[in-house]
């Protein structure tokens, strides 16, 4: 929390952001478990460790954990530009391994896709979609997005897009974004902090014994248990995650990369940016990155600002998670246990 906490720090926009600041307080509380009470209580009293174990990782990590790693929407514009890329054979499985895990992880979130995976031609539109923006209005801007990518081949001037950007801003309402829920992620949540059973599948009893033992107490609590110790093992890989971490590191990410393809001077200006410069970011973003991987002949060459926006952005993702440390992005360690 510390060290997230540091890292929003050093960017402006983001120590300024009032979600940002606003759920880095309500995390705070895990500096508690800092505390030598917690340890001592941990090392002589087994029910009182575990305890503090689940409350650590599923309230902390999990809970806590989403309510920054999307905060700026830096999760969901991450993941649109690195399944844009992909799917444009720009980037290929395997090369930046980070990215694959979250986007396991995320891969049917409806917060962050709003349904199934889009495909080329689509990637501005769901963008918008997700971004808060009614289906109707999306389809406008992926049309607006194609239109200035096929009549735009190169531009230098500041003035249009930052026109474009006011008149979004006047034009086009949004509603709430869907928030990432730790339940939607994680079945072992949903069973041990939402109490919610549905669907607990007995893989333990012969079925004499579940004839037998069907609609007692201690075999329902029993199936239950054993459906959520399943759960924790299969999503191992999710628990260790440090979703805060990613939420920091995914913020810098994107301060960066918004001065490396050299749109500060464009967000500097406009007025809407002026309290959050995220929302002229997204534009940018949506209109014109995911419009040249949506529509470019050429996506790899295709330069807006005398930037050519995917062949950067591609090689900056690489370069920028490649050097982050992953003891940094892990919760716990996942320890295997061999028969």
């Amino acid at each position: 929390v510390k060290h997230a906490a540091r890292i929003a720090q050093q960017e402006k926009d983001t120590h300024t952001s009032r979600a940002s600041a606003h759920n880095m307080i309500a995390i705070s509380f895990l500096e508690n478990l800092g505390l030598d009470v917690f340890g001592q209580r941990a090392i002589w009293n087994p029910l009182c460790g575990g305890t503090i174990l689940s409350y650590v990782c599923y309230f902390g990590n999990l809970e806590g954990g989403c309510a920054l790693v999307d905060c700026r929407s830096q999760l969901r514009i991450t993941l649109h530009l690195f399944h844009a890329l992909r799917v444009n054979g720009i980037l290929a499985k395997g090369q930046i391994p980070f990215l694959d895990m979250l986007f396991d992880v995320f891969r049917s979130s409806r917060a962050v896709w709003e349904g199934s995976l889009p495909k080329k031609g689509e990637f501005a539109q769901r963008f918008w979609i997700c971004f808060g923006i009614n289906p109707s209005d999306a389809k406008l801007l992926s049309q607006m997005a194609r239109h200035n990518v096929q009549n735009n081949s190169r531009r230098s001037r500041l003035s249009s897009p930052l026109e474009e950007i006011e008149e979004f801003e006047q034009s086009f309402r949004t509603r709430q974004l869907r928030p990432i829920e730790p339940s939607a992620i994680s079945k072992s949540f949903r069973r041990i902090c939402d109490r919610d059973f549905r669907g607990v599948q007995d893989n333990y009893h012969t079925p004499e014994q579940r004839r037998k033992n069907k609609g007692s107490e201690i075999y329902e609590v029993t199936v239950r248990v054993n459906d959520t110790l399943d759960a924790i093992d299969e999503e191992q890989s999710v628990l260790a995650f440090n979703f805060v971490q990613c939420g920091a590191q995914m913020e810098q990410f994107l301060c960066s990369l918004g001065r490396v393809l050299q749109w500060d001077p464009i967000l500097s200006q406009a007025s809407v940016c002026r309290q959050d410069k995220r929302q002229g970011f997204a534009f940018l973003f949506a209109q014109f990155l995911l419009g040249t991987l949506d529509y470019a002949e050429d996506p790899f060459a295709f330069e807006f600002m005398d930037v050519p926006l995917a062949q950067v952005s591609a090689m900056f993702l690489e370069t920028y998670f490649s050097k982050v440390s992953p003891e940094l992005l892990r919760w716990f360690v996942p320890v295997a246990f061999e028969d």
